[in-house]
């Protein structure tokens, strides 16, 4: 009984270790869906009016609701994962495979769809650089996340340049797993990162949603440095960004591109010791018992 107790548990290890390995020589041909909201503020994309309106009136966010690209078919209505939400909706992203990739942008958007999604975001829009740093709602954009496999998923942004020609090269990005269950009423005015107002950016309701817990943050996230999180299978995560540290919400507004890798979830170093050991503790039984 203990041999084949033993036997088991060695093949258990094996299958970590191939699994590992199979992930690392995934297909590259990702099958990730990319959705946008259609929304649009109308403007020449340098005007401060929110965007990612889920409901045709604006100021409300209620009425009839927006359509959407990438969406149709998928879900009871034309929101992403059947979000019921009353915060702006922006985006949303679909990873379906080990090893997928996916990109959020206009292009991106323009390429799939035939059209091209708004997707900028505001040079304060998660931390200004006023003498008492905010956020501020208006310029925030709001993704949403889900990965069919349990990933490590790494989230990068560059801004484009192409709105405002002195623009900010950092962003903020802050993850919750869930997303806005809150129904009721919604004003996308005022502050979300406030510490002065003990509204932080690492609280778990940041526009006076519901639903969300907070998993982590970063105010360093450029083309050059990511910002990682464990994404669980068949979890949604809702991604708040916006630039850091360049004037008020706005000004500064400029299209941005915001890339998602994965790679497998580290096996701890003692598992693979472990491993190791077992494996040859089994291969030591099996040469006894031959002879």
């Amino acid at each position: 009984m203990m041999t084949m107790t033993k036997t088991k548990l060695a093949k258990a290890v094996t299958m970590v270790l191939a699994g590992a390995a199979l992930y690392a020589g995934a297909s590259t041909a990702f099958a990730s869906n990319t959705m946008y909201n259609t929304f649009s503020t109308g403007g020449n994309g340098l005007n401060s009016s929110t965007d990612g309106w889920t409901h045709t009136n604006g100021t409300t966010n209620s009425g009839a609701l927006q359509p959407w690209l990438g969406t149709t078919g998928l879900y009871t209505d034309v929101r992403p994962f059947n979000y019921v939400g009353s915060s702006h909706l922006n985006w949303a992203v679909e990873l379906s495979s080990a090893g997928d990739s996916a990109e959020i942008s206009a292009a991106d958007s323009l390429a799939r769809y035939g059209a091209s999604a708004e997707i900028d975001t505001g040079g304060g829009a998660w931390r200004d650089n006023s003498a008492t740093p905010t956020g501020w709602k208006h310029q925030t954009d709001i993704g949403l996340v889900v990965s069919d496999v349990t990933q490590q998923v790494h989230i990068n942004l560059t801004t484009l340049g192409n709105l405002t020609p002195s623009t900010f090269s950092t962003f903020g990005v802050t993850v919750f797993d869930g997303m806005d269950t809150n129904t009721g009423a919604y004003s996308h005015h005022g502050a979300w990162n406030n510490p002065a107002a003990g509204k932080l950016y690492t609280a778990s309701n940041p526009f006076g949603t519901a639903g969300l817990t907070n998993i982590g943050y970063s105010d360093n996230v450029t083309g050059a440095n990511s910002f990682t999180f464990t994404a669980q299978a068949g979890h949604v995560y809702s991604i708040y960004l916006g630039g850091v540290d360049f004037s008020k919400w706005n000004t500064g507004v400029d299209n941005y591109k915001l890339n998602l890798t994965t790679s497998p979830v580290p096996v701890p170093g003692a598992v693979w010791l472990f491993g190791s050991a077992l494996a040859g503790f089994v291969g030591l039984r099996r040469r006894k018992i031959a002879a």
